[in-house]
Order: structure tokens, then sequence, then C-alpha cells
């Protein structure tokens, strides 16, 4: 087997997967209480929290998967992106570990992990990968296409500025809804037979035909509104719910609106989408990405919500991907940023 850790941001996590990516233990331990005081991930803070939940998690998961020491052949660790301090207490711990038993230690790129968790499943194997796929990865900290050929990853589009997850938390913050904010303003959203036109937002779009994400517009102005129109969880139900309904049609609007350019750009068009990251739970999306996907002709990925977050699992899975990497634990670096 192959033990998994992730430690990138705000949820401590350890996994074990078998060979074929069977999933037998994948254990997070969540900051959101921790943090939603503040409305978003205080650095400090998530680092004594991994200091805190490492350790134990790594026993919970032997003994709930079953398994001894001898049965652990590799151990994958988060390396990059994310906050340094989280991430050294990963990869330190990692270390330990790998070097303590004599096995390799496989650094994981954190995006990686997301773009190939569409395909770990509920129960059972992972499903085969395909040779070439597209991956949308959205969450708090990212919001990027990639081009994923036999394993190997090219980033196609990128955000210029916020995050899409980002944008959620921060508007939300500003009309009082509790962190993480995404699920909140889709929840928001859903209520009161909101009207998604009753605050439209343009979609971006760059002079140089860039196909890129920029979200910070979206937020200035979801913010502005809000203020002039005294939008907030205090004020009128259905203003927050007709507000939330059309920031978030917003978002997800720029997410086709840029899928859309890529697709007519790229060469060879592959046969299946992936999506992955936090934000890849959002119904709305995942049902209109059903749609895009029907309409294209593509088979599109939708990982099971439970690897939406990080989590370990998807740490281990990449690192099955990744064996070529595997080596002297002491040689691992962990890294805030990647080039």
């Amino acid at each position: 087997m192959i033990l998994g850790i992730e430690t990138s941001c705000d949820e401590t996590s350890v996994a074990l997967l078998e060979r074929d990516g069977t999933v037998r233990v994948n254990h997070i331990a969540s900051q959101i209480e921790r943090h939603q005081p503040f409305g978003g991930v205080v650095p400090e803070i998530a680092s004594r929290e991994h200091l805190a939940h490492l350790f134990p998690l790594v026993t919970r998961a032997l003994a709930d998967g079953q398994a001894e020491w001898k049965d652990v052949e590799e151990i994958a660790v988060t390396s990059a992106p994310g906050l340094i301090g989280a991430l050294l207490v990963g990869v330190a711990g990692a270390q330990g570990l790998a070097y303590g038993l004599g096995i390799p230690l496989i650094p994981i790129n954190h995006l990686e992990g997301h773009i190939f968790s569409p395909y770990l499943q509920r129960e059972g194997p992972a499903l085969p990968l395909p040779e070439r796929f597209l991956s949308l990865v959205i969450s708090g900290g990212h919001s990027s296409i990639y081009d994923v050929r036999r394993g190997a990853v090219t980033m196609l589009n990128r955000t210029r500025d916020d995050a899409i997850g980002e944008t959620f938390d921060k508007v939300a913050k500003f009309v009082g809804l509790p962190y993480p904010g995404g699920p909140q303003i889709e929840k928001q959203g859903r209520e009161g037979h909101a009207d998604p036109k009753r605050f439209p937002f343009p979609v971006p779009q760059f002079k140089d035909e860039s196909a890129d994400f920029s979200y910070s517009g979206i937020k200035a102005g979801a913010i502005r509104l809000a203020r002039e129109q005294n939008i907030s969880v205090d004020g009128d139900p259905q203003a927050l719910a007709d507000f939330c309904a059309t920031f978030q049609d917003a978002l997800i609007a720029q997410l086709f609106d840029r899928l859309e350019v890529i697709w007519a750009r790229v060469a060879g068009r592959p046969s299946e989408l992936a999506i992955a990251g936090g934000v890849a739970a959002n119904g709305v999306l995942r049902d209109r990405m059903l749609e895009w996907c029907n309409k294209h002709d593509v088979t599109v990925r939708l990982p099971e919500k439970r690897y939406c977050t990080d989590n370990a699992a998807m740490i281990a899975f990449a690192g099955l991907q990744r064996e070529n990497m595997a080596g002297d634990p002491r040689r691992v670096v962990a890294r805030s940023r990647i080039g």
C-alpha cells in the first residue's frame, strides 16, 4: 500500500491506498471551526493544528485500515504549493516516517493531486486514467485548466488575480455568511425562488484575448453592490437570495466562457473533461458541466464530493502516478510556490 499525507492548507489528512487505487481509508481533520471567526485561513493556526493532528491521524489510519507498517511500501506527501508552515509539518512528518521505515518518499504537487482525484471511486479500484484529458481545477487558491497527456501536465490558463473559491469566501464574508463561503452562497441562491438575473454581472474579457480567469472585478463589483443595496444576512432575505444566485451565476459563467475559448483552440480535442477542487462540489456547477459535456460529446469526470476538498487519498493516488519521483526522503523540500 501507499500512505498519503496532505497538510498544504487547513485540512490535515492521512490516507491508505492499495496499488489499484482502492481507498482503504481517508481521514481528514477539518479546521473550519478554528478559522471561521477570521473569515479565512490563518496560516499560524493552520500549522499548529497540523502538528496536533498529523500523527494521531496516521495511527488511526493504520488501525482503521487494518494495516501494519510492514504493509506500507511508499509514502506520498504534498510538498508544494501551499502555506509553507503547513507544508513543513507534513513534509517533516513524512520524512521521519519514510526514513525510519527505510521506504521511498514521493513529493507531490498538490495541484496534481486534484487533477487525478476525479478518477478515485467511493468504493473499489480507481478508474483507469485516459491517455489524455482536460482538467479544470477550481478551489480557494486555484483556478486553471490543464491539458494532461500520459501524466504530463500542461497549464492552458490561470487566474490573473483571485481564485474562484477565494472570491466566494470574500464576498460571503462581506454579506455576513460564514466561512467557507461557497456552500453558503449556493445554499442562499437555492432558497426563496431566487432570481439569478436581478443583479447581473458582465463576464470580464482581456484586450489581448487571453483565456485567463479574472475574478477580482466581479468580487469588487459584488461588494460594491451589496453595500449600495444593503444586502446582508440581517437585511431582506429575498434580496440576499437573488444576490447570491446572481453572483454565483457570474462566477460559473466565466468558467464556461474560458472553457469554450480553450476548447476551440486546443488541437486534437480530448475525450474526457475532469473537474476538481473544492468548488467542484458546487451542485449548480456540476449540473451545468454535465449539460456542457453532453453538448460537446465529452465524457465528464466529476469527483466524489469527499475528494473535492483537500485530502490525502488524492495525494496517495498522485503518488502512484509519480513513482518515478520516489527517492531519498532527506531530499524532499517543502515549497510554497512552484516555478
